[in-house]
């Protein structure tokens, strides 16, 4: 009698796959600065945390936009995370149905000129990407923060 085969959905991504995938996508900005021959960013653990917290909201209270409509925008977020900075910036992505969500996400980055920017601004020293994964509809919601601490020195 033939073995019957059954078809497995994808399974959900565990909290270490997220934190992997965000890693990734820090790498995958890396390369695209080391390209442009620019210094590569210092991963932040306290702006990923912020990160992680914008597209969590974004998912949980069903909207995609820079500006949280309860906490604002990333200025003011950073600032309720007692995060220092001199600069910062953001770019935010959703997406379902890929099974490489980091290498879609920096393309899309990259085609789109105000988020490439922000991913080859030399003043940007630092970054943290959080990711957030919803169930219901499996969609990944990405969120990078760039920053410039107080103090740095410029590039």
């Amino acid at each position: 009698m033939p073995q019957q085969r059954t078809r497995r959905e994808p399974r959900e991504p565990s909290a270490r796959d997220l934190r992997q995938l965000e890693q990734r996508v820090h790498q995958l900005i890396n390369e695209q600065r080391k390209r442009a021959k620019l210094p590569p960013l210092t991963w932040h653990e306290r702006v990923a945390h912020a990160a992680r917290d914008h597209s969590k909201n974004m998912a949980e209270r069903n909207f995609f936009d820079h500006r949280d409509p309860r906490l604002g925008d990333v200025d003011k977020r950073l600032n309720r995370f007692r995060i220092a900075w001199r600069a910062c910036g953001e770019n935010i992505f959703v997406l379902s149905g890929y099974s490489n969500p980091a290498q879609v996400a920096v393309e899309g980055w990259m085609n789109s000129p105000g988020h490439r920017a922000n991913i080859l601004q030399r003043e940007f020293t630092h970054a943290g990407v959080g990711v957030y994964y919803r169930k219901r509809d499996k969609r990944y919601y990405l969120t990078q923060i760039f920053i410039r601490p107080p103090g740095g020195t410029k590039r």
